[in-house]
């Protein structure tokens, strides 16, 4: 337990001591977990202090300071005044919950110091809608998750303060035509690697799929390093798309040792242990490809595993959508557009295969700001929880002065700071620490991203035009692409890639193990205190009779709504009832 000016703290996910301390009469500076740009801090990883690092560029420019700091990590600054809890920019290290008394690592260290939290209705019914309680907010009213890239200040005489921390790293040069581009990335990237592995490693871990994300962190992995690679694959059992095949010809062309594992559907009985290790209640279609890639690799003990993460979100994602909402509000037929998707929610759309497609395609277009939404519509959330209202689901304000200016908002607000910030990172993250492995995520290099900020459109996805946008004449992550095509097996570059998702369906299609998640639902707390059990038996009987031969997304989003439904069931034996819940 550690006392701040009356604020009483558990940094229980945190390491017993510091990585590194370092103290001064007036200061005393606490770091954990990892910093990755010593070179742009103009430091040596061998001799350096992370903790004395933090110290002198604090006392120069103050808590801007940390925004420079490329890492995994989080940071406490102690003077007689005022204490700073700051959070690396994607939150990759740990989560930090806080009410007005009590600060903690654990949601759970939360609740058992702050007694009588009180569950949020808004915030379940927003999980239910979307999957996510977004940050600040959590599920328990009066209690607030600290945002990634942002510092906690705690005053003696001042309420508690939040400040985010920008990027005041220093911009990369920029390059003049598109193969200065291509080199330059090239260079950033191979070095955002180089930092994340260290010197001499012996052995170094990595994520592997059949796509370009991956596929590229591998080719300029062999680039700098020819050691020993252990590569790791994930794929579906029964399934038409698993990229399995393709992780093989790339583990093969590069030669790396090989390891993959098929997910059948069992792999939902550990639910309850996810629900713990996440906190908040939380879902997401590669929820279950995380876990199943960590347990994969938990044996191995390596000292670091590389992700494909962020690369999509970075560049740019749902640019179709996006600029077909565009082109929909500069002709004034958005609302029209909004009206027609409100009316197909309202009249059971999203339940029905035959009125789903219209009804995906404008959710698709109408939601473009607020990121993938694959839960409960507003008006079925009512029906099962009919004293709370979705409360946290507000869309980024659009700027449709201009499709530049659009699209750079949706690329910053939605793309990073929402999905990989609060959904991507903080899964793969959390899980990793759940099993033990340290994740990191090149793509996420903070020398990346003021590269690409800076960056024409032309080089994010080869078009400047709405036009050829809306009509799919793009190509996404383009720079990446002409980076790595020419390094790839020509098996890797020229098949679509699936997506990171599970086909979540695989989770209930067993009958018996179905049977018992519906009764573990119905026999829950959640169901008696929370939900309201005849709208709630009419989604798991109308899920009964879901055809195998309808639309793949109907499916997927039907199965969605049953794992919310599940997670919340137990998060509240776990964290409102402190009952541990065995599947």
């Amino acid at each position: 337990m550690v006392n701040i000016f009356g604020k009483i703290g558990a940094l229980d996910a945190l390491a017993d001591k510091p990585t590194a301390q370092f103290s001064t009469r007036s200061m005393q500076v606490q770091f954990w977990g990892r910093i990755y740009n010593y070179d742009t801090l103009q430091q040596s990883p061998e001799t350096a202090n992370p903790a004395e690092i933090v110290h002198a560029m604090f006392a120069i420019n103050g808590i801007e300071a940390l925004g420079r700091i490329d890492g995994s990590f989080i940071v406490i600054i102690t003077s007689p005044e005022h204490t700073i809890i700051a959070r690396d920019r994607h939150g990759t290290y740990a989560q930090i919950y806080y009410t007005d008394s009590h600060y903690a690592t654990s949601l759970h260290r939360l609740c058992s110091m702050e007694k009588g939290l009180k569950p949020s209705g808004g915030a379940l019914a927003t999980f239910l809608a979307t999957g996510v309680i977004p940050t600040p907010h959590t599920a328990f009213e009066n209690a607030s998750k600290l945002e990634a890239g942002h510092a906690l200040i705690i005053g003696r005489k001042v309420p508690v303060q939040v400040i985010a921390l920008d990027n005041y790293g220093k911009r990369p040069d920029m390059p003049t035509n598109e193969q200065e581009a291509v080199e330059l990335y090239r260079h950033l990237h191979t070095e955002a690697i180089k930092r994340r592995i260290g010197r001499n490693p012996q052995v170094v871990g990595m994520l592997l799929s059949g796509g370009y994300d991956s596929g590229s962190n591998l080719a300029a992995l062999r680039q700098c390093y020819d050691g020993e690679i252990r590569t790791y694959s994930i794929g579906f059992r029964g399934d038409t798309w698993t990229e399995l095949p393709l992780a093989r010809i790339m583990s093969q062309h590069f030669g790396t040792h090989h390891a993959e594992y098929e997910i059948t559907g069992e792999e939902i009985t550990q639910l309850p242990s996810i629900v713990r290790a996440l906190g908040d209640p939380f879902v997401e279609g590669g929820l279950m490809v995380n876990y199943a890639a960590m347990r994969l690799t938990a044996n191995d003990k390596l000292p670091v595993i590389l992700g494909g993460d962020g690369s999509d979100q970075y560049f740019g994602t749902a640019c179709r959508e996006l600029a077909l909402r565009y082109m929909a509000a500069r002709c004034g037929i958005l609302p029209l557009l909004k009206c027609g998707k409100s009316l197909l929610g309202m009249i059971g759309a999203s339940d029905s295969s035959m009125l789903f497609k219209p009804y995906f395609r404008l959710l698709s277009i109408c939601n473009a700001l607020n990121g993938d939404l694959f839960g409960f519509t507003n008006h079925a959330t009512r029906q099962l929880m009919p004293r709370c209202h979705v409360k946290y689901r507000a869309a980024v304000k659009a700027d449709n002065s201009s499709w530049t200016r659009l699209y750079q908002l949706h690329r910053k607000a939605v793309d990073i700071e929402k999905t990989i910030d609060q959904v991507i990172l903080f899964k793969a993250s959390r899980l990793a620490d759940m099993m033990g492995n340290t994740m990191a995520f090149p793509f996420t290099d903070l020398q990346l991203r003021l590269l690409l900020d800076q960056l024409p459109m032309q080089l994010l996805c080869n078009t400047t035009s709405v036009k050829n946008m809306a009509k799919g004449n793009f190509s996404a992550k383009y720079l990446l692409k002409a980076c790595y095509r020419p390094l790839l097996p020509p098996e890797i570059t020229s098949k679509k890639k699936q997506g990171g998702f599970a086909p979540m369906p695989i989770f209930f299609a067993d009958t018996l193990r179905r049977r018992r998640l519906a009764d573990f639902i119905l026999s829950s707390s959640c169901c008696s205190e929370l939900l309201h059990r005849h709208h709630l038996e009419a989604f798991l009987r109308h899920y009964d009779n879901i055809s195998n031969n309808s639309w793949f997304w109907f499916r997927q989003n039907q199965a969605i709504k049953y794992f919310n439904l599940l997670t919340l069931a137990i998060w509240w034996e776990e964290y409102v009832k402190n009952k541990e819940v065995a599947l």
